[in-house]
C-alpha cells in the first residue's frame, strides 16, 4: 500500500493558534502603547481605589455596628501576641540558662477506679429466660 499524505489536524490548529496569537500580540501591544490607553487605564485605576476605599470604610462601620472586629483589630492583637510570645521566649530561653531543668517531684501513677458492674454471665440469662416462661404460664392460666 501506498503511503497517504494526510495532515495531522490537530498540527494544523497548532499553528492556527500561534498564526493568532502573534497577530493578537502585536495589535494589542501597538493598542496599549497609546496615550490614550495609558490614560484610561489610570482612570480606572483611580476609580478603582476610590470603590476600595469606601468599601472598606462601610465594611469597618458595618462590623463595627455589629460589635465584630474588623482586619486592623485582628491585625493588632496578632503584633500583641506574636510581641507577647517573643518576651515569653526570652524568658524561657534565660530560665533555662540560669537553671538547667531538674526533674520534678515524681507522683506515683493514679489507681484506675474498680469496676462497679459486671458482665452478664449464664446464670442471668437462665434466670430471665424462666422468669419469661412463668410469666407466660400464668398469662394463660
Amino acid at each position: 500500500m501506498a503511503k497517504r499524505d494526510v495532515q495531522d489536524p490537530l498540527q494544523m490548529w497548532r499553528e492556527w493558534v500561534d498564526g493568532a496569537e502573534r497577530q493578537w500580540n502585536s495589535a494589542l501591544n501597538e493598542f496599549m502603547g497609546t496615550e490614550q490607553f495609558g490614560q484610561a487605564s489610570g482612570k480606572m485605576m483611580e476609580a478603582f481605589l476610590g470603590m476600595q476605599a469606601s468599601m472598606n470604610e462601610a465594611t469597618q462601620r458595618y462590623l463595627s455596628a455589629l460589635n465584630l472586629p474588623t482586619r486592623n483589630d485582628v491585625l493588632s492583637i496578632a503584633e500583641r501576641l506574636t510581641g507577647i510570645e517573643d518576651r515569653l521566649s526570652d524568658i524561657d530561653r534565660r530560665l533555662t540558662s540560669v537553671a538547667p531543668s531538674a526533674p520534678g517531684p515524681s507522683r506515683p501513677p493514679r489507681p484506675k477506679p474498680k469496676r462497679t458492674k459486671k458482665a452478664p454471665g449464664k446464670t442471668v440469662t437462665k434466670k430471665v429466660a424462666s422468669k419469661k416462661r412463668a410469666a407466660k404460664a400464668k398469662a394463660k392460666k
